[in-house]
């Protein structure tokens, strides 16, 4: 480590090696990143919701945040029902919530054939509510409008689908609308019977600041290439709610090359996090849940780098054999079946996706993936939420579908985590396959893998944390695999360096801080237990790695992963 010069330890460092001397209190019951902190449930029998659900309403197929309608101060939610018979059988419809800080119901209107001023035309079943997704304000009235799938939807023939763009009074009744199809709203297309145009929307901003929003519709059932493939239309939005163009994203079209087989159904799930490569064009993320990388129907996700014109630039897929994914995948999991952007959860500077798979753990209960990506649009961490996993203590039943629906809300509370509003479309609450939503608050990442190890004589060595990082509690740092009886060096830094050295990279970055070499066990191991000080900011941010001595390293050191935490 001779280009380094050891100094006076930084005060955190000098805890830690000052720690080793004491015993640690016992482990206490703590939330990792992405795990649940809170949740609240909304169904036919709790949340506040009025209603009523009916049987086979499937309350939660699709869920959007529109922002604070009335101007309350309380932020309204969407929720699609596609089973919902206001009008006739499995019409659909939309709920508009207005939620507590705690996620409950304060109040609520209702879109359907029968309620909420809309005067669209709709038959049975075109299951209007399959999909929801946000919109600015197209009409300049100051109210966002909100976008609505009816993928069963008749016009031109059989199931070819429909999106209905409804532009919203404050009270969340529908003022006028327009609607897009194979007859109507501008689109060329075409369509085909049965593609099921409008089975997801995300909203994608104005792609070529040409002063007309983008919107990315899926049809899961598109036969490009081979039948059910997929595809994903970009249509490109006139104040009125019309198509004034359209770009066209499948296996045969729109630049993608990525490889889609028979049935995947690529488009089931959308989300539009942003500019994801940094080249000026917000990305788009697509979901094909019945991808079989791995097995059968466990599904995939793909992000797509796009152009000003909507094309593919470039892509990476997420999957149970690609993309850096390390929990397995159940067949069947349907992983992708939602999708939606978290921000930055982990403040390592890059978006954070959630996904659904709806099918995923034993008894198809469902689950959500949250993935911390790396920049590249691979997965470099992930946590998992369903029954009994992840701090969520939820009772799901078997098929209750939990996580169909995915959106993010943002900090309803204010108490620092980030919330998310999952679907389970056939919860039982009040009668069967009634539906609900559940409010999760997030917790923000506290120690998240940043990989770049390099290997020694016994592999690449492994560096892990554990704890809140609150004041007087317990942390443990803990190094594996590293040579035995040997030593390593940690190194910390307070921003991202990743700067070649040695072979390998070194993580930290800026003014760097390094310990004494410390002794290795005849394990490779290595335990430093302490308790964390008082005193520290919150949102410190902190880039620890380790470098063992070791000959059989390309340059006589073995590097452990790099180990970002963050304060609360």
């Amino acid at each position: 480590m001779s280009r380094f010069r050891p100094r006076r330890l930084g005060y955190l460092t000098h805890v830690v090696i000052s720690a080793l001397l004491l015993v640690a209190p016992g482990a206490t019951a703590q939330s990792l990143p992405g795990e649940v902190t809170a949740e609240t449930k909304i169904s036919s029998s709790v949340g506040g919701l009025v209603g009523p659900l009916d049987d086979v309403d499937g309350f939660s197929r699709s869920v959007a945040l529109l922002g604070d309608l009335d101007a309350d101060g309380r932020p309204e939610l969407a929720v699609g029902a596609l089973g919902d018979d206001d009008g006739g059988s499995g019409r659909g419809a939309v709920w508009i919530l207005s939620l507590n800080d705690d996620g409950s119901v304060d109040a609520e209107a209702k879109i359907s054939a029968t309620a909420g001023g809309f005067t669209g035309v709709l038959d049975g079943p075109d299951q209007f509510g399959f999909a929801c997704a946000r919109l600015p304000d197209l009409d300049g009235d100051g109210i966002p409008e909100l976008a609505v799938g009816a993928p069963k939807d008749d016009d031109g023939g059989s199931n070819r689908g429909a999106v209905w763009v409804l532009f919203l009074a404050a009270d969340g009744s529908v003022k006028h609308h327009a609607k897009i199809s194979a007859t109507s709203g501008g689109l060329a297309g075409p369509l085909d019977d049965l593609d099921d145009f409008g089975t997801s929307l995300a909203f994608l901003g104005d792609l070529d600041a040409d002063g007309h929003l983008e919107l990315a519709v899926g049809a899961i059932s598109d036969d490009d290439g081979q039948p059910d493939q997929g595809a994903v239309w970009i249509l490109s939005l006139a104040p009125d709610g019309t198509v004034v163009a359209e770009t066209k994203i499948s296996a045969t079209a729109g630049g993608f090359l990525g490889a889609l087989d028979t049935g995947d159904e690529f488009g089931i799930g959308l989300a539009a996090p942003g500019d994801l490569d940094r080249d000026g064009v917000d990305d788009l993320v697509v979901g094909a849940r019945r991808d079989d990388d791995g097995g059968p129907d466990r599904g995939a996700v793909w992000i797509l780098f796009l152009t000003t014109d909507g094309t593919v630039k470039s892509h990476t897929k997420i999957s149970d054999t690609s993309g850096g994914l390390t929990g397995a995948l159940a067949d069947e999991a349907l992983f992708g079946a939602s999708i939606a952007g978290l921000g930055d959860l982990d403040g390592d500077g890059e978006v954070d996706l959630a996904v659904g798979a709806n099918h995923d753990t034993i008894l198809g209960l469902g689950a959500v993936h949250v993935l911390f990506l790396d920049g590249a649009g691979g997965v470099r961490s992930e946590a998992k939420i369903g029954s009994g996993i992840g701090n969520f203590g939820g009772d799901l039943d078997p098929v209750d579908d939990f996580g169909i629906a995915l959106a993010a809300l943002g900090d309803l509370d204010g108490d620092g985590h980030a919330d998310l509003a999952a679907g389970s479309l056939w919860d039982d609450d009040g009668g069967t396959d009634r539906g609900a939503v559940w409010i999760l608050g997030l917790d923000a990442a506290k120690w998240l893998d940043l990989g770049q190890g390099l290997a020694g004589t016994v592999g690449p060595p492994a560096l892990t944390g554990a704890g809140t990082l609150l004041a007087g509690e317990p942390v443990v740092l803990s190094v594996t695999d590293g040579l035995p009886g040997g030593a390593i060096y940690l190194i910390k830094g307070f921003v991202l360096g990743e700067v070649p050295f040695k072979g390998g990279v070194l993580v930290p970055g800026g003014p760097l801080v390094i310990t004494p070499p410390l002794p290795l066990d005849g394990a490779g191991a290595l335990l430093l237990p302490f308790s964390w000080p008082a005193g520290v900011p919150s949102d410190l941010q902190l880039v620890l790695q380790g470098w063992v001595v070791d000959a059989g390293g390309p340059h006589g050191f073995a590097s452990t992963n790099g180990l970002l935490l963050v304060t609360p």
